[in-house]
């Protein structure tokens, strides 16, 4: 695979079912801005001579995925404890052993939701 920049400009596309897409309404292009941003951060980590500025700003970016995405975890973590799910299938979910599992959710259940978890699950009361 060739790291070396080209002049084509490839437009990437996300398919979202229409029901995904209006569930997260704005928040789809927020989501789709900050992964834009890291997948900026790892071009420029592979085609190199990045200055510091811009590798900030893909740190920033990247930072704000995995916030985000660790909440979205954590809620769908917290809602599968509520439906009874199994230590099992929560470690093959998560590509950990069941006592890794467990810890995990454990460790999710113990605090309460984050203010990022409640954004995961559109609740902004």
């Amino acid at each position: 695979m060739s790291t070396e920049p080209t002049d084509d400009v490839q437009d990437l596309t996300i398919a979202l079912a229409v029901g995904d897409a209006q569930a997260l309404g704005d928040d789809a292009q927020l989501l789709a801005t900050l992964f834009g941003s890291a997948l900026h951060g790892i071009a420029l980590l592979r085609t190199g001579g990045a200055g510091a500025d811009d590798l900030a700003a893909a740190i920033e970016g990247t930072s704000g995925l995995l916030e985000r995405l660790k909440a979205a975890r954590n809620a769908q973590v917290r809602q599968y404890d509520a439906q009874s799910g199994s230590h099992g299938a929560l470690g093959k979910a998560m590509g950990v052993t069941r006592a890794t599992a467990q810890s995990r959710r454990k460790l999710v259940l113990k605090e309460p939701p984050s203010a990022l978890e409640k954004w995961a699950t559109g609740d902004t009361g």
